[in-house]
């Protein structure tokens, strides 16, 4: 087909004719053979790799055949590993046995050896006693054989006796030896002796049988001894436990109360000693009159100062806390906490009161301003609640000491505070006995710049916080 249509090709182009015919079909002719050839070649190469794809998939088969043994291989040696473990841990097991067996063995090789020497300690014991029956049965028969002599040589020597030996007693009941009465008595004397034997071998079983008994209610008794002192040890231990308990019980109730007074000497001086002393001071709301030679800032530096003091106390009592006893960190963190908040109301409440003295100053007059009203006050008014409420209530004002009255007043109760304490906090009237000479010294100086001429400013007082950290 290939030929017609190459020869149709060269039919239409007959243009050009440049070729034979006959030339045309040799080439065809070749083209042929050589397609042929070509064909079968491909069809051999064909079969050759049909073949190879065989002989493949065996090849893969006999591996998959190979993997599938070689892991049956696998897992028998994995048993067989198993196999020599378990023969291994019995193998062990045999060797523990056979030690327990060899111990086993000694022990009781040791009591048939306890056992044999007591057994010939009783052998020798009994072959004692035999010889003894023996002796005593020889000394019975020469006895008995010397008795027949005489009495033979006493009824030669008394014709007159033949008629009473030939009796079987005499008149008091004795029997006259025959010579056939010899094994009788030897018998006779012999139960005896074989009874006591038999009686010697029952003692020594039950005395045997009582050692063996003794012996378990020893081991018994030694077991128990071993779980009573292993308790008695627990208890000791437990005890040792609830002691330091109860010690550690008793130092906490100890700080509690240390706490406990600290903090009521504290309550007291705030309460009693800082409020009654700010309120005496302080003139009434509705009466612009005042003391003679005070005014509203000396009132208000007084009460600051007490209420500086009791802080600074405080926060001496809660820097000596905190250096003693650690373990009270939080009472001492709420007493510190407290301490500065009170430091600052007095830093605010001293700005205020100087502000107010220099306007004054400036101006030339004085104005009775209740300290009642002074939005300062209300704050520390409110900062200590208690008896102020009522102690404001009457109209005239009250007669109050002079400041450093107060505060002596105020050092009195803390000295009693400590001398309730006790010798427990020496540091804390120390440092309360600086700080209340300090404030002497800073109110003396307050009262100094009162006589200063107006263009001249007062003297700044220095910083309580200042003051405490040196104080520290």
């Amino acid at each position: 087909m290939l030929r017609a249509g190459r020869m149709e090709e060269f039919v239409t182009e007959e243009d050009e004719p440049w070729y034979d015919q006959r030339d045309l079909e040799q080439d065809l002719h070749l083209a042929a053979e050589l397609g042929k050839t070509l064909l079968e070649r491909n069809k051999e190469l064909e079969d050759s790799l049909q073949q190879m794809y065989i002989n493949n998939e065996e090849q893969v088969q006999e591996i998959e055949y190979l993997s599938k043994q070689l892991e049956m291989l696998r897992e028998m040696n994995e048993q067989h590993a198993k196999v020599y473990e378990q023969l291994d841990v019995t193998a062990r097991e045999l060797e523990i046995t056979n030690e327990k067996l060899v111990i086993e063995s000694k022990a009781s090789q040791q009591k048939i050896d306890r056992l044999t020497v007591t057994m010939e300690t009783l052998q020798a014991q009994v072959d004692t006693m035999t010889a003894r029956v023996e002796e005593l049965r020889t000394l019975e028969e020469l006895r008995i054989h010397r008795e027949k002599r005489e009495r033979r040589k006493t009824v030669h020597s008394f014709p007159c006796l033949k008629e009473l030996c030939t009796a079987p007693k005499y008149d008091d009941g004795f029997l006259v030896a025959n010579p056939g009465s010899v094994d009788l008595v030897s018998e006779r004397e012999r139960r005896p002796l074989d009874e006591e034997n038999e009686r010697l071998k029952g003692v020594v079983s039950s005395l045997r049988s009582a050692m063996v008994a003794e012996r378990g209610r020893r081991e018994g008794a030694e077991r128990e001894c071993t779980a009573v002192l292993q308790e008695f040890e627990l208890m000791e231990q437990r005890l040792l436990g609830a002691e330091g308990c109860q010690l550690r019980v008793q130092e906490l109730e100890a700080e509690l109360q240390e706490m406990q007074q600290l903090r009521r000497s504290q309550v007291c001086l705030l309460d009693e000693g800082l409020e009654q002393t700010l309120l005496n001071n302080a003139p009434e709301t509705d009466t612009p009159e005042e003391g003679p030679g005070k005014s509203c800032s000396d009132t208000a530096l007084n009460a600051i100062s007490a209420c500086d003091a009791s802080g600074r106390r405080q926060g001496s009592y809660a820097i000596h806390a905190n250096g003693v006893r650690k373990r009270g960190m939080s009472i001492l963190r709420e007493v510190d906490e407290q301490y500065h908040a009170l430091l600052e109301k007095y830093e605010e409440l001293l700005g205020k009161c100087r502000r107010h003295e220099e306007s004054m100053c400036h101006a030339g007059v004085q104005t009775s301003r209740p300290v009642s009203r002074d939005p300062s006050m209300k704050d520390y008014g409110m900062a200590t609640p208690g008896p102020s409420a009522m102690a404001a209530a009457p109209t005239t004002p009250p007669q109050t000491p002079s400041t450093p009255e107060a505060l002596e007043g105020i050092s009195r109760q803390v000295d009693q505070v400590d001398k309730r304490l006790g010798q427990n906090t020496p540091e804390y009237k120390a440092l309360f006995k600086e700080i209340f000479s300090r404030l002497q010294k800073t109110k003396s100086e307050v009262n100094s710049t009162k006589g200063v001429p107006k263009g001249r400013k007062s003297p700044r007082v220095g910083s309580p916080k200042g003051k405490k950290s040196k104080d520290k």
